[in-house]
């Protein structure tokens, strides 16, 4: 049986793409127990349930481009279609925040403070603490 490059690098692509979404968690540091890391994927799970819909909207706005491809005046002009979209997103995410915090323990949440600064530090994001 000859296997092209192409339907090799399909295969490769399906068996890839479940251990990629696997990744590096912000939480992987933390010392989570089994229990802990069940409900914050059951909370993220959530998240993305709501948000997809949100996701789909904005794409639908864009016209399948991407928010930073568009030209300022372009960005301008979708501005007020994109910023409740973008809101209720971050609505979702801070809900998901919360959630996740109430599940960590005082230890936890002191530490993915200060790795969330550390990090948006990197980004050169807000200001220092």
């Amino acid at each position: 049986m000859r296997i092209t490059l192409a339907s090799l690098v399909v295969l490769l692509g399906f068996a890839v793409a479940p251990i990629a979404a696997q990744g590096p968690s912000v939480f992987e540091h933390l010392g989570l127990t089994s229990d802990q890391r069940d409900k914050i994927k059951v909370i993220q799970d959530q998240i993305r349930q709501q948000n997809a819909p949100l996701r789909e909207q904005l794409q639908q706005l864009l016209g399948g481009k991407r928010f930073r491809d568009l030209s300022p005046e372009e960005r301008e002009s979708f501005k007020p279609q994109l910023e409740p979209i973008r809101k209720q997103m971050m609505d979702n995410r801070k809900k998901g925040r919360e959630q996740i915090s109430a599940i960590l323990t005082p230890d936890q949440r002191k530490q993915l403070e200060q790795e969330m600064r550390e990090h948006r530090k990197e980004r050169g994001e807000g200001l220092p603490s």
